[in-house]
């Protein structure tokens, strides 16, 4: 049984509840071996911690849960057809040209590699790209009133990528949220790096400070440094900040001092990605020329919807279920 299929039959499992996931353990006993590759490749060391799989099986459910209850906000799926571009409110605004559309097709591997290993006519996958603001000032036109240099704000978008090509729209479902589990996932490893590196620079920090208590600038005469407000005043700071440094050091070592610190941040995480992957459908109304327009404008117009999504401090992606053809990739 393929890595798909897994996914798909452990999501099932959830949905239904335990009476179904005792039928097969076999299958979440898969799932949760690709859990442990992925944690592998990043932290190996929190593997050992005690029933490592039977801990984070509850956080991985409702990590899973929570992602599956925001992809139903994806707008689509929308036929990425380059023919379709003039007349395609949506394509018109999210592409300069027809070119530009068949340049994404043309280069997506994940697209090639589906339809060179399937006899599949069309693909379902999901489309995300960076949007990109400009301010600049233009001329602004209500009724006969003509107002010039008016701030306005230009949406266009960039770096567009597809992801998890699939036959059916609900298996590409699937794999995003396996993506969005990986993600999650990665996102506690990078803060637990992150954290690892500050505790560093406050532990240099610290000895630095230590060293300037315990040994005075000795280019002061000692009469003069003992009756100095100015290096009594300084040298309670001193202590202060040493004081704040240890408290904030003893902090991060109860996050990630042991492998068992590590995998708690780990499932805190799965247990709250509301706190770090937000994802939900924004409306745009934007002229032909890409300027933000008000709802109540009477401008000509491309109006349309897209998913927001944003996970830590990344980038923001618009996402977009899309139907491709064989023949506009092959």
């Amino acid at each position: 049984m393929s890595l798909k299929s897994l996914w798909a039959a452990f999501y099932q499992q959830l949905v239904e509840g335990s009476a179904r996931r005792s039928t097969d353990r076999k299958r979440e006993t898969a799932v949760l071996d690709e859990i442990e590759r992925i944690v592998l490749k990043i932290d190996s060391t929190i593997l050992p911690v005690h029933s490592f799989r039977k801990k984070i099986l509850p956080s991985v459910r409702h990590a899973m849960q929570y992602i599956s209850g925001l992809i139903p906000q994806v707008p689509g799926p929308l036929d990425f057809d380059p023919g379709r571009w003039k007349d395609d409110p949506l394509l018109r605004a999210m592409f300069i040209s027809r070119e530009e559309l068949i340049g994404v097709l043309h280069s997506s591997k994940a697209l090639k590699n589906f339809f060179r290993r399937t006899n599949a006519l069309q693909a379902f996958a999901l489309l995300a790209a960076e949007r990109k603001e400009k301010i600049f000032f233009g001329i602004e036109k209500k009724g006969d009133v003509v107002r010039r240099d008016v701030p306005q704000k230009a949406i266009f978008f960039e770096d567009f990528k597809v992801f998890a090509p699939a036959i059916e729209l609900a298996e590409a479902s699937l794999q995003i949220q396996h993506v969005g589990l990986t993600a999650l996932i990665r996102q506690a490893f990078e803060e637990i790096t992150d954290l690892q590196l500050w505790k560093e620079e406050l532990e240099k920090q610290r000895d630095l400070l230590e060293f300037k208590v315990k040994r005075p600038d000795i280019s002061e005469p000692e009469s003069e440094l003992k009756h100095s407000d100015a290096s009594d005043n300084q040298m309670k700071e001193t202590l202060k900040v040493l004081s704040d440094i240890n408290r904030k050091l003893k902090e991060i070592e109860t996050e990630l001092d042991t492998p068992e610190h590590r995998f708690s941040h780990l499932c805190s995480i799965l247990k709250n990605p509301e706190q770090y992957l937000e994802l939900k459908a924004v409306s745009y109304k934007l002229s032909r020329l890409g300027i933000l327009l008000e709802s109540s404008s009477t401008e000509p117009a491309n109006e349309f919807t897209l998913a927001e999504f944003e996970l830590g401090q990344d980038v923001k992606q618009v996402l977009l279920w899309i139907r491709v053809e064989r023949g506009s990739v092959l």
